[in-house]
C-alpha cells in the first residue's frame, strides 16, 4: 500500500476534525474538504476548527485544504468520508469516473437515503468501486473523547488484509487502539443499525424509563441485532461480543455525546419528530436508518420488534408512551 501517499478527509465536521487530529500523528501531509469556505479562512487564521472541537490545536502547515470536492478527488489517493449519510450521494454523484483507481474508507455510519443502501454497498452499485478498494471505520469511539486524548478504541474492516493494516497503522497512537476485521458488512450494519436501538433508548429515557429497564432493552437489542446481523450476512467467524459490535452499541446508547439518544430523548419528554429535528445541529443517523432496517426485516421476514417499535413512532407518529409501554410488556 506504498502507494497511498496522499490521503484525504471529506468532512469538517466533529468527526472529520477528530479524524484530521488522529492521521496528523502519523502522516507529513493530509488533503482535508470542507464545503465551507469562510471555515477553512478561519481554520488556516486560528489553526483549528472554529465551529466543531474548537480546543483542538491543528498543525495546519500539514494540510491543505479544499472546498470544491473535485480538486480533492484528483489530488489524492485514499478518501476517508466523514460526511453524513444524507449528503454522500450529492457530494460524490458527479464524480463517477473520478473515483476509479480511489480507495474510500467510510467513517459514517448510516444508509444512503435515494439507494437505501449501507455507504459501502452504496459505494460499490452505484459508484463501481470494488469492494477491494473499500473499507470502513468503526467505533466504539466519540469525537469529543478523541479530542481529549482518552483511551479510545477502533475497528477497521476491509475485504483485503493490506488496506486495513495501512488504514490501521495511520489510525494508531498511543490513545487510539486499532484492529482489523474483514466483516466489512457486518460490521457497517452493525454501526448502523445500533443507531436506531439508541435512538429507541433515548425514548424511553425521555419518558422517565430508569437504568433497570434500560439496560434490560439493550440486552435485548442486543439479540435482535445478532440476528439482523446474521441474517443479512451469515459468517462462522463472528464474534459479536467484540467491541465493534456490542462496544458499540453500548456507548451509543448510553453515552451523553449520543446524538441518536440525545433526539431520542426528546421525542420522548414530547417534541414531535420534526421540532426535534429542527432543534438538533447536527444529522440523526438512527432516523434514515430506521427506515432502511425496517424495509429490510419486512423483506427478509426477521422479525425485529424494536426497530419497528422506533420505525413506527418516527414514521406513523405512533404514540411513543403507548408504544414503549406496549414493548415492555414484552421484555422479561
Amino acid at each position: 500500500m506504498n502507494k497511498l501517499n496522499d490521503i484525504a478527509v471529506i468532512g469538517g465536521g466533529s468527526w472529520g476534525t477528530a479524524l484530521v487530529k488522529i492521521f496528523l500523528e502519523n502522516t507529513e501531509k493530509l488533503n482535508w474538504f470542507i464545503r465551507d469556505s469562510d471555515l477553512i479562512k478561519n481554520i488556516q487564521l486560528k489553526k483549528r476548527n472554529t465551529k466543531y472541537l474548537r480546543h483542538v490545536q491543528l498543525n495546519i502547515k500539514k494540510i491543505t485544504l479544499y472546498s470544491e470536492i473535485e480538486k480533492i478527488i484528483d489530488n489524492s489517493d485514499l478518501l476517508v468520508i466523514a460526511t453524513p449519510s444524507p449528503f454522500i450521494h450529492k457530494t460524490f454523484k458527479d464524480f463517477k469516473e473520478k473515483l476509479k483507481g480511489k480507495y474510500i474508507i467510510s467513517a459514517s455510519k448510516g444508509v444512503i437515503p435515494i439507494s437505501q443502501l449501507v455507504i459501502s454497498e452504496h459505494f460499490n452499485k452505484e459508484f463501481n468501486v470494488p469492494y477491494e478498494k473499500i473499507g470502513i471505520i468503526s467505533g466504539p469511539c466519540h469525537a469529543e473523547e478523541v479530542a481529549q486524548e482518552k483511551l479510545s478504541y477502533l475497528t477497521v474492516g476491509t475485504n483485503t488484509m493490506n488496506l486495513g493494516k495501512f488504514v490501521s497503522e495511520k489510525l494508531s497512537t498511543n490513545y487510539i487502539k486499532t484492529s482489523f476485521s474483514d466483516d466489512l458488512i457486518g460490521i457497517e450494519y452493525s454501526a448502523t443499525i445500533k443507531n436506531v436501538y439508541s435512538l429507541l433508548v433515548g425514548i424511553c429515557h425521555g419518558l422517565g424509563y430508569g437504568d433497570n429497564f434500560l439496560s434490560v432493552l439493550i440486552s435485548h437489542c442486543a439479540k435482535e441485532l445478532r440476528l439482523f446481523i446474521t441474517t443479512i450476512k451469515n459468517k462462522t467467524n463472528r464474534d459479536l461480543n467484540h467491541s465493534a459490535y456490542f462496544g458499540d452499541l453500548l456507548v451509543t446508547t448510553y453515552s451523553t455525546f449520543s446524538r441518536n439518544r440525545t433526539f431520542g430523548n426528546m421525542l420522548g419528554k414530547g417534541y414531535s419528530v420534526k421540532s426535534a429535528m429542527s432543534e438538533m445541529s447536527m444529522i440523526v443517523e438512527g432516523y434514515y436508518a430506521a427506515k432502511n432496517a425496517y424495509e429490510i426485516a419486512k423483506k427478509l421476514n426477521i422479525e425485529c420488534i424494536y426497530i419497528n417499535a422506533t420505525y413506527t413512532i418516527l414514521y406513523e407518529l405512533a404514540n411513543p408512551k403507548k408504544t414503549i409501554m406496549d414493548l415492555a410488556n414484552k421484555l422479561y
